[in-house]
C-alpha cells in the first residue's frame, strides 16, 4: 500500500489546497461515484475498522485505490445507510428524499408483468438544482441509470435529461436496467460480455457514436471482440472524457454496474493506471476458500477499484469533490460466514442497508484526513451535501437530506440524532398536493427501520387476511452491546450485535432500563414521524 501511494503524488500528495475551499463561499467540481451492491466490508479500509473492533471480516477485495487514494486522504463514515435495493437508493441521493416521500421504495423492473413507476421527469433532482447556482454547473449522469421504468421511457426516451431536456442532467451515456441475460449466451456471459449501451447525448462533444446521425441510439458491446468495452472500463473511459471536456464547475453522476450480478470471470486485461503503470487483474482472479460467487464478486470490485484509479489519476483534487457511496449492501452472492445470506440486500438488516460512503474534498478540514467518523449518515446526505457545496439554492423538497459539510469542515460531529431506512412494494407516485400516496394505492409489504447510535428497531408489516388488519412483526437489537459476551475477559464483556443474531424481544428477553427507554423512544418515533403504508 505505501509503495502504491508514493507512486501517486499527483493523486495522494497535492499541493495544499488553497484557503478558498474552508470558506463559506466556496464552489468546485463534485463527482459521486456510486457503486452496486458494494457492502462495507468488500473494502480494504473498512475491513481494517472492522478488525480494529473486533468485528469478523468480510474478506475485502484489493482496493488500494479506493483505500489510498480517497480513504487515506478523505473521510470514512462508518455509519452509514441507504435503501435496501437499487432504484431507491438512487433516488434517495438525486432527490433528498426517504423513499415514502420520493414514492420510491422498490426496485425498478424491465418485466412488463411488474409494474412500477420511478422518477417522473418533472420531479426536482439535484442536477437542475446546480443548474440555478450563481455559478450554474453542468452535469452528466454515466452508467447504470436504473431509475424509469419501461412506460416512463416509451413516454421520455432522454428520461435522465428529464423534461424539458436539460432539466436535470446534460449528457448520459449507460444502460437503463441492470445488465441482464440474452436468449441463447451463457448466463455469465451475458450482461458484462455482451450488452447494450444507450447514448441519450454525445459523451465526446466532437464524436458522434451512433453509426448513423446523432443520439438517442443503442449499441450493442461484445466484450469478446475487445475488452475495453467491459462495462466498468466504458464508464470510466467515458468518465475520463467528461472530466476532461465539461464546463467548470461540473458535477458528474458516475454509476457503475459492479459488483451487481451476473457474477463472471474477468476478462483478460484492463488498461494501465497511468500515473502508477499499474496493471489489472485478469481472468485467473480467486479469492481462495470462499464460494466462486463471492469470489468473483471480490475479483468485479477489485477491477472496479483498479479502473477507478485511471480516474483518480484525472482529477484535480484541490478543486474536486468525491463521493464513493453504493446504492445499497451487500449482495447474497458476496456474503460470506458469519454473516448471513438472509440479512442481506433486500432487507432492512445492517446487511441490506449498510455502505461505504467516503468523502475525498477541499472543504475536509486537514486534520481529519484519514480520520473515520462514527456519525449516523444517510445517502440521502448526498443531495445536501452537493448542493451545500454548489451554494445552489434550496430544494421545495429534500427534507431528508442533511449536509455533511460542517462534518468535513471539522464543525460538527454529527447531523441526526437517528437514522430511518425502509423498503416496500409498490412503488407510488406521491399526490401533488398532499405528498401522500394516491388513493387506491396498495401496499404489498413495508420494512421498517430506525436506529440511534446504539439501539436498532424493525418493523415488517405485511397486509392481513381479507377484512383484517396488518400484520406486524418487531425485533430489536444493540448494534453495540448486545451480542455473546466476550468471554475472554474477566467478568466477561458485552460485544457488539454484528450478525443481528440478538433479538431483544424474542421470547424469554428482559430487557435493560436503557434498552426499554431506547425502545419506547424508537417506537414513539416510528408513530409520530413514519408513514405505515399497509393498509
Amino acid at each position: 500500500m505505501l509503495s502504491l501511494l508514493a507512486a501517486l503524488p499527483l493523486a495522494t500528495s497535492p499541493a495544499p489546497a488553497p484557503a478558498t475551499p474552508q470558506q463559506p463561499g466556496y464552489r468546485g467540481n463534485v463527482c459521486v461515484i456510486v457503486m452496486d451492491d458494494v457492502g462495507p466490508g468488500l473494502l480494504g479500509c473498512y475491513d481494517d475498522w472492522f478488525a480494529s473492533v473486533g468485528r469478523p471480516t468480510m474478506q475485502p477485495a484489493a482496493t488500494p485505490f479506493i483505500d489510498g487514494v480517497l480513504a487515506a486522504q478523505g473521510l470514512s463514515f462508518t455509519r452509514a445507510w441507504a435503501c435496501p435495493t437499487c432504484t431507491p437508493g438512487r433516488a434517495a441521493m438525486l432527490t433528498g428524499r426517504l423513499p415514502q416521500h420520493s414514492g420510491i421504495g422498490d426496485a425498478i423492473q424491465r418485466r412488463e408483468d411488474r409494474p412500477n413507476p420511478a422518477l417522473e421527469p418533472g420531479t426536482e433532482l439535484l442536477p437542475g438544482l446546480l443548474r440555478l447556482a450563481p455559478t450554474p454547473y453542468t452535469s452528466a449522469a454515466l452508467g447504470k441509470w436504473h431509475l424509469a421504468s419501461k412506460e416512463e421511457l416509451e413516454a421520455s426516451p432522454l428520461h435522465p435529461l428529464g423534461t424539458p431536456a436539460g432539466t436535470w442532467f446534460d449528457r448520459f451515456a449507460g444502460t437503463f436496467y441492470n445488465l441482464t441475460p440474452q436468449p441463447g449466451v451463457p448466463w455469465w456471459q451475458t450482461g458484462y460480455y455482451l450488452w447494450e449501451k444507450t447514448y441519450v447525448t454525445r459523451i465526446d462533444s466532437s464524436v458522434s457514436p451512433c453509426q448513423f446521425g446523432e443520439p438517442p441510439c443503442t449499441l450493442e458491446l461484445d466484450v469478446t471482440l475487445d475488452s475495453s468495452l467491459y462495462p466498468t472500463t466504458d464508464t470510466i473511459s467515458d468518465a475520463i472524457t467528461l472530466v476532461n471536456e465539461l464546463p467548470e464547475p461540473w458535477f458528474l453522476w458516475l454509476s457503475t454496474h459492479s459488483a451487481h450480478v451476473p457474477t463472471h470471470p474477468l476478462p483478460n486485461s484492463f488498461p494501465v493506471v497511468p500515473c502508477t503503470g499499474a496493471t489489472g487483474p485478469d481472468s485467473s482472479c480467486v479469492y481462495p476458500g470462499i464460494s466462486n460467487s463471492a469470489s468473483q464478486v471480490r475479483c468485479m470490485v477489485q477491477a472496479l477499484d483498479h479502473q477507478l484509479g485511471r480516474l483518480l489519476c484525472e482529477l484535480d483534487f484541490g478543486d474536486t469533490t468525491v463521493i464513493l457511496v453504493s446504492d445499497n449492501g451487500i449482495s447474497k452472492q458476496g456474503v460470506i460466514a458469519p454473516y448471513s445470506t438472509n440479512k442481506v440486500k433486500g432487507t432492512v438488516y445492517q446487511g441490506g442497508l449498510e455502505v461505504p460512503l467516503i468523502v475525498r474534498s477541499p472543504l475536509l478540514r486537514p486534520g481529519l484526513a484519514g480520520r473515520r467518523s462514527h456519525a449516523l449518515v444517510s445517502v440521502t446526505d448526498v443531495f445536501e451535501t452537493v448542493r451545500q457545496i454548489a451554494q445552489a439554492p434550496a430544494a421545495v423538497h429534500a427534507e431528508d437530506s442533511r449536509s455533511l459539510v460542517p462534518i468535513l469542515r471539522g464543525q460538527a460531529a454529527s447531523v441526526r440524532p437517528t437514522m430511518y431506512s425502509e423498503y416496500f412494494f409498490p412503488n407510488f407516485t406521491p399526490d401533488p398536493a398532499s405528498g401522500l400516496p394516491p388513493a387506491g394505492y396498495q401496499c404489498v409489504r413495508h420494512d421498517q427501520a430506525l436506529r440511534d447510535l446504539r439501539f436498532k428497531l424493525i418493523r415488517n408489516w405485511k397486509r392481513g387476511p381479507a377484512g383484517s388488519g396488518p400484520v406486524l412483526v418487531e425485533r430489536f437489537f444493540d448494534l453495540l452491546e448486545g451480542g455473546p459476551p466476550d468471554t475472554g475477559t474477566s467478568p466477561p464483556t458485552p460485544t457488539p450485535d454484528w450478525l443481528e443474531s440478538h433479538d431483544l424481544l424474542a421470547p424469554g428477553q428482559v430487557l435493560s432500563p436503557a434498552a426499554a427507554t431506547a425502545l419506547a423512544a424508537l417506537r414513539a418515533e416510528l408513530d409520530q414521524n413514519f408513514l405505515v403504508l399497509v393498509q
